[in-house]
């Protein structure tokens, strides 16, 4: 699979690890389980086994290393970076090729928020071009803010994605960026605009940086961009260097957010 992404809110994606299991409600329709079938089709070497079987990928560690251009990565886009079967001496591992990467941001995104936690007690702190998130795709889910509150980032984010039902009041407390997104694919659970315009009105009120990625459908396109008549493309940094679409970030209508400091 190549480095470069279409999820709009990043530019690239590192799979040094591929696979996952399922934990909650919005891993039911993973985008994952469809592609990996079709992958392994294809011959794609690092998907030759079933979808929920963990496989580490020595030979992806120094990938970025190799990349001229800066880029924001989202880490690990075919499994879960904090998964249980990922030993944290390999995390160690892809976290000092991060730290030699320092031109590049990387996106660290998962919903064992408490195996990240641990890991961020292990290690104290991470590098200063990491971004953690947590999934919250439901009310029952938001347990996992208050794991990412108590890890040491630059950046702390939320992937409100898909979601799936009302989240209700959020505390967005240390919390710089949330990205809201329907859900897609054949057996997708519709988006109700009142769920994501309360998560929008939230991030609003608290000066935190919101990105709408999609309504959502039968595919990632079907319900395009826009709630209330625009696109939402905040970010919680400025970006000079990353390659983002220039017409998205140059529309006066979309902000760049600078993020609250840490």
């Amino acid at each position: 699979m190549a480095d470069r992404s279409s999820i709009e809110w990043t530019t690239a994606t590192w799979n040094w690890a591929t696979g996952c299991t399922k934990i909650s409600e919005g891993c039911q329709n993973c985008y994952m389980f469809r592609l990996y079938p079709r992958l392994k089709k294809m011959g794609s070497p690092t998907y030759q086994w079933a979808p929920n079987e963990i496989h580490l990928h020595e030979e992806m560690l120094e990938k970025p290393l190799r990349w001229r251009e800066p880029r924001l990565v989202f880490t690990n886009s075919m499994s879960d970076f904090f998964h249980e079967k990922i030993p944290f001496e390999f995390l160690d591992r892809v976290l000092d090729v991060i730290r030699r990467t320092p031109q590049h941001t990387y996106q660290l995104l998962t919903k064992r928020s408490w195996r990240m936690m641990k890991y961020a007690e292990r290690i104290g702190e991470f590098p200063e071009n990491v971004w953690c998130g947590v999934s919250v795709e439901s009310a029952p889910y938001k347990f996992r803010i208050e794991h990412l509150r108590k890890v040491h980032a630059r950046i702390r984010f939320l992937s409100i994605e898909p979601l799936i039902a009302a989240v209700g009041k959020l505390d967005l407390r240390d919390i710089h960026w949330v990205i809201v997104g329907g859900e897609s694919g054949p057996n997708y659970r519709p988006l109700k605009s009142a769920w994501a315009r309360e998560v929008r009105e939230q991030c609003l009120r608290d000066n935190v940086a919101f990105f709408f990625k999609q309504v959502g459908g039968t595919n990632p396109k079907s319900g395009g961009r826009l709630l209330d008549g625009r696109e939402w493309n905040e970010y919680p940094a400025p970006l000079p260097t990353w390659s983002l679409n220039a017409a998205r970030l140059n529309d006066p209508c979309n902000q760049v957010l600078i993020a609250k400091s840490v």
